[in-house]
């Protein structure tokens, strides 16, 4: 599992990094960098090292990404496995309870492998993960020592204009990786 420094700001392009590896995408066998495509695409240099990622540029990054990995399949002579969807983007679901019913009905299809999530509080954050009935098993990025696989439960998170902020999830901000 990729993880990030202690002063950066790029746990998105280490989520972008730890979902495709959750997605049996091998660099090593590839000889492609993901996290370079990611960095390369992220703009905003040097403001992005402090201040993080955007949604936008996460969808610019995985835009990258799939290009540069579609291409090197191609060049295998290979199918590439996989398709990234923003189920989300335009309507996102107002309340846990929607984002919930809706998020197990994305997860519960058979061709879905993982998905990259933004978190609002307690502070702005991307972390990738895997469903795993009523949880998300999370593969943070955040900086050694803090870095871990951990269980989140529902219970423990929240939506935009939740009343508790402990782990608060943008639900506009839900990135799926699947299988084409």
């Amino acid at each position: 599992m990729a993880t990030q420094g202690s002063l950066d700001g790029l746990c998105g392009p280490y989520a972008i990094v730890n979902a495709y590896d959750l997605c049996d995408i091998d660099e090593d066998w590839l000889g492609k960098d993901v996290f370079k495509f990611a960095c390369s695409e992220a703009g905003n240099w040097p403001k992005v090292l402090w201040k993080g990622t955007t949604f936008g540029q996460m969808r610019t990054m995985l835009k990258a990404s799939q290009k540069a990995l579609k291409k090197a399949y191609r060049e295998a002579d290979c199918e590439y496995p996989i398709e990234i969807d923003y189920p989300f983007r335009r309507n996102p679901p107002r309340t846990g309870k929607k984002f919930r019913k809706r998020f197990d009905e994305i997860f519960s299809r058979d061709d879905v492998i993982c998905g990259i999530v933004g978190m609002e509080e307690p502070d702005k954050h991307w972390f990738s993960f895997v469903k795993h009935k009523d949880a998300l098993i999370v593969f943070d990025s955040s900086p050694p020592g803090d870095s871990e696989m951990r269980r989140i439960g529902f219970d423990e998170l929240h939506v935009r204009g939740g009343r508790k902020k402990e782990l608060v999830l943008n639900p506009g901000e839900l990135i799926v990786f699947r299988e084409a």
